[in-house]
């Protein structure tokens, strides 16, 4: 009983009372549906009573009786009807949307970690898909499994009042046709698993070919690539044809042709006991006619018997996202008095590689510190630990001298603002893309962001000013816009601590001058940390921290770092070295 009441908790997306609510109207909807066919059977037993028994007048009044019954029965249909309908249309709809939305807030809380370990394909399977199989189960299927089980019973009711014979015979064939549900059902389970593996392969393998699509024609693998995705598309077709022929097929043909079969048993076995005497011509009628209306629904429930294990599947991939641990919030959260921000011997590493190990640094209110080093030294990772997209493995990393772990993440995130090298627009307008760091901002504030940020004359020579369209990821923006547009909502949002990612990688010098000067308006009486390959860029900065295989190799200014004639010193003879590079003519 436990694993049912977790079972339904699942396909109901938790909200059990509210669809049980639901059913329930569901049910006396079946019912008042059902009331037509009763009168049916009533008015060809009082047709008929004249023929069976010539001396007996036809009763008209119990034909108004049965047409008076019809018309309450429409009247009350038309209002029940509308109710159950809506209820189920709109209401689980509203419940598939809370649940969504809550999966969309939990998923903001976990970590990074979670989602550079999950394929995007698998989440918007889960969030799309697998969502849509659950709607579609409570608000079709396990409807129309209830009523077929009260219309059964009711069935088996009405049939024992005529002949308990005839009853056998029309429910005889239904326990021979059980076994190809089961069967489906077991094939359902292996056959399903593939297809859902299949889907998700295919979603992933979607993304990834329109993501990379500019590299691919780049190196004139389109085509080729393009072969990879069909080989995926085919497999998913294979498993989608796999799962009608080999899952599905019990049920559809020898499901169905078993229960024809019941057709022909009702009809010998009525003739024989007609034969006999012992059932009246009226009554051999009647279970015909009922017949017809019990074997549809019966293979209606068998389908979704075998239906049950994908969907339930879809049940459990929703629970288990549920289930991720996100990233503990304190109840209350702690006040932080400054933003000055220090690391004590944190280690961390990406599963079972550590790339930090026993760092200890201090950044300084209202300073700027830069991380330099070679690829792969860290950099990044302080960053993220800073903004808590992950927890440190062992140390503490405090934020105006309080643990990251005692402030909730909107209070964190919201002393911080994040320039990233690779910078993501939303498929909105200009406008709302740098409202992201001040929901609430007028107009004249994300002008005035803008114009900071040097990125306000490009915004009013697009189409519609800052009510343009942005396409996804930025697309039709230049690199250098997309990144002064980010720096508008990082100036925007006025936070105490600026974290900078390499901002002016990558760009030409007309817009890292522009860049430059954006930064300039960004980090004024900010704590900054900035992560740079070009340690041009930095020689100003009040500290360098230069970082080796997760290491503090040296730490100090850029007169002090090329004195000591270590690794930066190193890296800077390189890059001046570098910069004097000429193509030969």
């Amino acid at each position: 009983m436990r694993h049912f009441k977790e079972w339904f908790k699942t396909m109901t997306l938790g909200q059990t009372k509210k669809y049980l609510q639901l059913l329930l109207w569901c049910l006396f909807d079946s019912f008042v549906v059902s009331i037509p066919y009763a009168v049916m059977v009533l008015a060809v037993y009082v047709l008929l009573m004249p023929i069976a028994s010539p001396e007996i007048s036809l009763p008209a009044d119990r034909i108004w009786i049965l047409t008076g019954i019809l018309v309450v029965q429409a009247i009350a249909y038309l209002f029940i009807r509308k109710k159950s309908y809506l209820d189920f249309c709109i209401g689980f709809a509203g419940t598939t949307k809370t649940s969504r939305i809550e999966m969309g807030e939990h998923l903001r809380k976990l970590s990074m970690g979670f989602f550079s370990s999950r394929d995007a394909g698998d989440l918007s399977t889960v969030l799309l898909r697998d969502y849509t199989e659950i709607e579609t189960f409570a608000q079709q299927i396990l409807p129309q499994a209830a009523t077929v089980l009260i219309r059964f019973t009711l069935a088996i009711i009405a049939l024992s009042a005529f002949n308990i014979k005839m009853m056998a015979a029309v429910f005889a064939v239904i326990p021979l046709s059980l076994p190809f549900a089961l069967l489906s059902m077991k094939r359902m389970e292996k056959e399903g698993a593939e297809l859902q593996q299949a889907q998700q392969e295919a979603a992933s393998g979607i993304l990834e070919y329109v993501g990379g699509i500019r590299t691919l024609k780049a190196f004139n693998m389109a085509g080729g690539h393009f072969e990879t995705l069909k080989t995926t598309l085919d497999n998913q077709r294979k498993a989608s044809i796999n799962i009608e022929t080999k899952a599905a097929l019990p049920v559809s043909m020898l499901g169905r042709f078993t229960l024809n079969c019941g057709i022909s048993v009702v009809m010998l076995t009525g003739t024989f006991l007609m034969i006999n005497n012992e059932l009246p011509p009226f009554y051999f009628i009647a279970f015909l006619l009922l017949t017809l209306t019990i074997y549809d629904p019966v293979l209606s429930l068998f389908t979704f018997i075998a239906d049950l294990s994908r969907t339930t599947r879809s049940g459990r991939r929703i629970r288990s996202l549920f289930e991720e641990k996100p990233l503990q919030e304190p109840s209350v959260s702690a006040v932080s008095k400054s933003s000055d921000i220090e690391f004590k011997n944190v280690s961390f590493g990406y599963g079972n590689k550590e790339v930090l190990h026993d760092i200890s640094l201090s950044f300084p209110a209202k300073t700027v510190t830069a991380l330099v080093g070679p690829s792969g030294s860290g950099k990044s990772t302080i960053t993220r630990l800073i903004a808590r997209f992950w927890d440190a493995d062992s140390g503490e990393i405090l934020f105006g001298g309080v643990p990251v772990k005692e402030l909730k993440t909107e209070d964190l995130i919201g002393n911080i603002s994040m320039v990233f090298q690779d910078v993501y627009l939303f498929q909105d307008t200009v406008e709302a893309n740098i409202k992201m760091g001040k929901s609430d901002a007028s107009r004249e504030e994300v002008v005035e962001a803008a114009k900071r940020a040097c990125c306000h004359d490009f915004i009013m020579a697009l189409p519609d000013g800052y009510n343009t369209m942005i396409g996804e990821g930025g697309s039709t923006l230049s690199g250098g816009e997309k990144q002064r547009i980010s720096i508008a909502r990082a100036l925007l949002k006025d936070a105490s601590v600026i974290l900078l990612d390499e901002a002016t990688s990558s760009l030409d010098p007309e817009n890292e001058v522009l860049i430059q000067h954006a930064i300039s308006e960004l980090v004024a009486d900010k704590t900054v940390i900035v992560i740079a390959h070009r340690l041009q860029s930095v020689c100003n900065a009040d500290q360098i921290v230069v970082l080796q295989d997760g290491k503090i190799a040296e730490q100090g200014t850029h007169q002090q770092l090329l004195t000591s004639d270590g690794l930066y010193t190193k890296l800077w003879k390189e890059q001046n070295h570098a910069g004097s590079w000429r193509i030969r003519e």
